[in-house]
């Protein structure tokens, strides 16, 4: 018989990781799948997803008050196999969405790096070319 196979407890942080892994797994995905090459391109589609799910949310809630007022059980268990299919397209949207707004916040945050990386590299020209002129202007002196 082959050997055991001992699992350690796998911690918080594993399962954290693998969930970062899999959000970025769908955003390089997203990206990949519509070809998005900008922050304005993801915005278009976050809001195309918006326009689609916002008439399935006024149905489901339609179905739900419908739902709530029968009292008969076929009714009600075809009523509820209604729902429950429009929950899970309504639940992959909002994920889409959600994977949208972490593209843009991404994009974003990289913008803002970029333009502090680029004043960083400015400021240290700045002061390399101040020493070089106190260095100079040292070696003068002497």
């Amino acid at each position: 018989m082959p050997p055991k196979i001992h699992y350690e407890k796998r911690t918080k942080e594993y399962y954290q990781e693998i969930d970062k892994f899999n959000k970025l797994a769908d955003e390089m995905s997203l990206i990949c799948t519509y070809n998005l090459n900008s922050k304005e391109a993801v915005q278009n589609l976050r809001i195309k997803y918006i326009e689609e799910v916002t008439p399935l949310k006024a149905e489901r809630e339609k179905i739900r008050q419908i739902y709530k007022k029968t009292t008969n059980e076929t009714d009600r268990s075809f009523l509820e196999y209604k729902l429950n299919n429009l929950t899970k397209d309504i639940n992959k949207i909002n994920s889409k969405i959600q994977t949208c707004k972490r593209i843009i916040t991404k994009a974003e945050k990289g913008e803002k790096e970029a333009i502090l990386i680029k004043n960083r590299v400015a400021e240290n020209q700045l002061n390399n070319e101040l020493e070089g002129l106190k260095n100079k202007d040292k070696k003068r002196i002497r």
